[in-house]
């Protein structure tokens, strides 16, 4: 990716950037809004993935070579799930920024007991998910993330670009 630089911007740039974005952008080619995304915010745009497959990270890294492609590895995936990961590492031109949460599962059972997920799911992804997240996110202003709106009722009128 060649590298742009680009301030960061405020969270009401933001919002309105994103509904100007939604309607220009609605109906136009993947490549398209990749395209855009890097116009706008260059360095601070990245693809995250949970590599249940790789066809978003595929679309992005024939517009942005080098993208930065952030993976939330919880300690519980599927190996399967790692392999595509580590298969998308060799053979893409990405750079997978594989985070983890603070403490392995083993260190999590022991402060919090076994199998937290089951007892306290909300605590759990807080732990896993939302806070490592969260962190990895915060050097950008902007990602792709590949929701599908023919995956439930409740997706079915994403935008193509929101806030």
């Amino acid at each position: 990716m060649s590298p742009v630089a680009v301030a960061a911007r405020s969270r009401a740039e933001l919002v309105e950037l994103a509904a100007e974005a939604a309607a220009k952008l609605e109906g136009r080619p993947a490549e398209a809004i990749v395209a855009w995304a890097l116009e706008e915010f260059g360095e601070r745009f990245c693809v995250t993935s949970s590599f249940a497959d790789a066809v978003l990270v595929h679309v992005v890294s024939k517009v942005a070579p080098g993208i930065d492609v952030v993976f939330l590895d919880t300690g519980l995936h599927f190996a399967e799930t790692l392999q595509v990961r580590d298969i998308v590492q060799r053979t893409m031109p990405v750079t997978i920024r594989s985070i983890r949460p603070r403490q392995s599962v083993a260190e999590q059972a022991e402060e919090h007991g076994p199998k937290l997920w089951a007892r306290d799911p909300d605590e759990c992804c807080a732990m896993r998910k939302i806070e490592p997240l969260e962190q990895a996110l915060d050097r950008y202003d902007a990602w792709a993330a590949g929701l599908r709106r023919d995956e439930s009722p409740s997706r079915a009128n994403t935008k193509i670009v929101s806030f």
